[in-house]
């Protein structure tokens, strides 16, 4: 396993939330910062100019727009893209919390604008509030389900043409399908204005014809990773599908912090690559890998948590970058 420096980008400071942040785009104007709270069932995008950094590292957020999204669930996507002109973005929503209370994975993606709100003022509650995509289970080449999902994530090439709807199931498989982003938000423009939806048992036309099988299961997923979990995914131009990993320690089964780890797996192929990261930063310190960003560098978050004995509460927020990527 080859293992890498990764340098530091930015610490975030004064935060919305005393969360981890789940996921940073790293945009051309602006951060944003994507939280969970309430047990994870909300969410708070956070936004600030990539201008105001200090002391080559600081970015703070006290002053920050914020837009607030309740019962969204837990996610870690948080993927820009512009269609006929308008800004948006790919997050998750309708939190499972028949089969994973505790967490509340999200199992639909919703299209949304990010548009500063008040917590109490939001119109942004639950998925029928957004326009989304729905029925993720059925995301395969003839519409049908593969059994019963678990939680789902997005992301998109750097082109924002493609849209990786990548899936897990009850059973812990992936479900990795290729959808042509362009289709999908002309279907979703038609429904928009009634907070409507997009069946994925219903548009197989709008799988992505870059790729010879735009759908692909992967048995066993988080076992073939640097550490058993899934903290970000994102897709590169060659539509190469890079998995982020490592949790904190938390419990006496899991006592110390994995190691940060990025798992790449080429399209269609079950045989992964897989990276350790290293920074002096992380020495001693119970940290989380969280999710990560695919631009001329790779952004990758990382959270530190108290460590008395195991994590309870979110202590700082950084981002780190790792060379180029293609």
């Amino acid at each position: 396993m080859i293992e890498t420096n990764a340098y530091l980008k930015y610490r975030l400071k004064n935060l919305p939330k005393r969360t981890v942040v789940q996921k940073v785009y790293v945009g051309t104007k602006y951060v944003y910062a994507l939280q969970l709270y309430h047990q994870n069932r909300d969410a708070v995008i956070s936004r600030v100019r990539k201008s105001r950094v200090k002391n080559g590292y600081d970015l703070d957020f006290r002053h920050a727009k914020k837009m607030t999204l309740k019962n969204f669930g837990h996610g870690q996507t948080l993927e820009y893209f512009n269609h006929n002109g308008v800004d948006y973005w790919w997050v998750v929503t309708k939190p499972n919390v028949a089969d994973y209370p505790d967490v509340k994975w999200g199992t639909q993606l919703a299209r949304i604008r990010f548009k500063a709100n008040r917590e109490r003022r939001t119109r942004h509650r639950g998925n029928l509030s957004v326009t989304r995509l729905v029925m993720l289970n059925h995301a395969t080449p003839d519409g049908k389900s593969y059994g019963r999902l678990k939680r789902v994530e997005g992301a998109l090439t750097p082109d924002k043409q493609t849209l990786l709807v990548a899936a897990i199931d009850t059973n812990n498989n992936a479900h990795l399908s290729l959808y042509d982003n362009e289709k999908l938000n002309d279907a979703l423009d038609v429904v928009d204005a009634n907070n409507g939806y997009v069946d994925l048992s219903k548009a197989t036309e709008m799988l992505s014809n870059k790729v010879s099988q735009p759908y692909w299961k992967v048995p066993s997923f988080a076992n073939q990773l640097t550490a058993p979990s899934i903290q970000g995914v994102d897709l590169s131009a060659q539509f190469a599908v890079y998995v982020s990993s490592g949790q904190p320690g938390t419990s006496a089964n899991h006592p110390k912090a994995d190691q940060p780890g990025i798992t790449k797996f080429e399209w269609g192929n079950s045989i992964p690559k897989q990276i350790l990261l290293t920074h002096s930063d992380w020495l001693g310190r119970n940290i989380e890998t969280e999710g990560l960003q695919l631009a001329t560098k790779m952004y990758i978050g990382i959270a530190c948590h108290d460590a008395e004995p195991y994590a309870t509460q979110t202590l700082a927020n950084w981002v780190y970058c790792v060379g180029d990527q293609k």
